[in-house]
């Protein structure tokens, strides 16, 4: 984690939707504090500028939120699109959608024009290095994706065959969750087709259900969570 340097936080923060919202003020400001300022590689994946590499339990671990409440915040942050995940067999990426407009080194926000003829010369440099790396790393990423999906179509899996995974996503679930991906499939399957709801990524889905009840489970014997119980998430309007 990072723990050098600063961040800018400009005062139109207070007009933000989750500013009075505590756990999602204070995990949002966490995400930019360990965000990394630019590209590096973590377990053979390159973690760009304004993204972090984290799982829900590691997040609840450095911030003492539940992880619960985590997940929450999570969700709200999403839902206004502050940030976005990706979610990897080993942890999950979280991006920070307008990272760049945050950490602007001028104190009013500009045009990129005139906020890189403002920056001293060896900045500029190193700017337009990373940003040519940027575009280097995101379209070897886009051919990854094109080329796995290609290869490794989902199947369908559970009581009503409604949760699709790839053979890749299942053997990871194996290999990670032995004694308890089976009865995470069943459940989502039936909970699916009894409410209609619809999940872009079920891999995804099911790392998180299994990685909040391990979570749970590790500090004292507690029960999982009610996957049943939804919360509500009010959508509210970013910084005017």
């Amino acid at each position: 984690m990072l723990e050098s340097g600063f961040i800018k936080l400009h005062r139109k923060m207070i007009k933000w939707g989750w500013y009075h919202d505590a756990n999602t003020f204070r995990l949002f400001i966490h995400l930019l504090l360990t965000a990394n300022y630019e590209p590096r590689v973590f377990e053979g994946r390159i973690i760009e500028r304004g993204q972090r590499a984290a799982s829900i339990a590691g997040l609840s671990k450095e911030t003492k939120i539940s992880v619960r409440s985590i997940r929450t915040s999570l969700e709200h942050l999403k839902s206004t699109n502050e940030v976005t995940t990706e979610t990897t067999p080993k942890f999950t990426i979280i991006t920070i959608k307008n990272y760049d407009l945050y950490q602007q080194p001028t104190n009013e926000l500009t045009s990129d024009r005139q906020t890189t003829d403002k920056r001293p010369t060896n900045d500029r440099q190193q700017w337009k290095k990373d940003k040519e790396r940027k575009r280097k790393i995101k379209k070897d990423k886009e051919e990854r994706e094109t080329r796995v999906r290609a290869r490794d179509p989902r199947t369908a899996h559970g009581e009503f065959q409604n949760v699709f995974l790839s053979d890749f996503e299942l053997q990871e679930l194996k290999t990670r969750y032995p004694n308890d991906y089976e009865t995470k499939i069943e459940r989502l399957s039936r909970y699916l087709a009894s409410t209609g709801k619809k999940y872009h990524d079920h891999y995804a889905t099911l790392i998180d259900w299994l990685q909040e009840d391990a979570a749970q489970e590790q500090p004292k014997s507690k029960s999982s969570y009610d996957l049943n119980e939804l919360e509500k998430i009010d959508t509210l309007d970013w910084i005017d």
